[in-house]
């Protein structure tokens, strides 16, 4: 029983975002060069520790692009560039290698690779699924969605239960902040093919106090499937964790948000 709340939850994000790191396709997704993917997925095998992605790019536009950069989230992904600026000209092709070393982790693992460029910024991501939950990158069945809305239906706290403790409880272990968000919240609300009753949260984040967060986070919202994720309602997350959700919520996430935006506007071509 997978992702309850949201139907799809990450089976389908993946699926319908993330190019699973095995497949190849066409230069086709435009985003200042031209690019297979700009997120991509894999399943770790037993033993590995050095996960290798490359995103391959072209420059179709007919003059050069000059990469600065390459900025990762975290230290334990690396984008291994020449030397620097590295100029592209125009028509040619490339790839960035990212490596992530995911000795010590477990459950989904997503980083981020800021590409910055003269033309502007290119996000890239790389997600690893280690252990059991590496199944959750397998996209669900409209009949599993079905049968997990009802149970969910029936007792919302039923995704910290028997099955559904692979993705919804493994993967929180040990999280604080940010990387609490992203494996307990991020499932469902960041899915772009989450169900409609599962709201974006990132629209909803201005304005919100503190008691606003703590009531979602650790008792559930009334009159919703959203489940009481605090350990006393039968939750997966302790006192400590759930602060520092309500922490990053309250102080962090809309900052995120703004810087978001100001990519995306950064990245819009110019009206002619």
């Amino acid at each position: 029983m997978l992702s309850l709340l949201c139907h799809s939850a990450a089976g389908d994000t993946a699926a319908s975002e993330f190019l699973p790191n095995s497949e190849r396709r066409g230069l086709a997704i435009e985003n200042i060069l031209t690019w297979d993917a700009v997120a991509k997925a894999h399943n770790a095998k037993p033993g590995e520790q050095d996960i290798g992605f490359e995103f391959r790019f072209q420059n179709k536009t007919s003059g050069e692009i000059r990469i600065k950069r390459a900025d990762s989230s975290c230290g334990c992904t690396v984008a291994r560039l020449p030397n620097l600026p590295w100029v592209i000209t125009a028509g040619q092709k490339g790839g960035i290698p990212v490596t992530m070393d995911i000795r010590g982790k477990s459950g989904i693992i997503t980083k981020t690779i800021t590409i910055v460029t003269d033309k502007g910024i290119i996000l890239l991501k790389a997600r690893v699924a280690i252990g059991s939950t590496s199944k959750t990158l397998t996209k669900r069945s409209k009949e599993e969605r079905a049968a997990n809305l009802r149970a969910a239906a029936q007792n919302r706290q039923a995704i910290f239960q028997g099955k559904c403790v692979d993705c919804h409880v493994k993967p929180t272990v040990g999280k604080q902040g940010k990387q609490l968000y992203a494996t307990a919240c991020g499932i469902c609300h960041e899915s772009k093919n989450r169900a409609p009753f599962v709201p974006d949260l990132r629209p909803l984040a201005n304005g919100k106090d503190k008691q606003y967060w703590q009531q979602w986070t650790a008792q559930s919202k009334p009159n919703t499937l959203m489940p009481a994720f605090a350990k006393e309602h039968g939750g997966s997350l302790d006192e400590k964790q759930i602060k520092s959700l309500v922490a990053y919520l309250l102080r962090i996430f809309p900052r995120e948000l703004k810087t978001r935006r100001a990519i995306t506007q950064r990245n819009k071509p110019a009206l002619k």
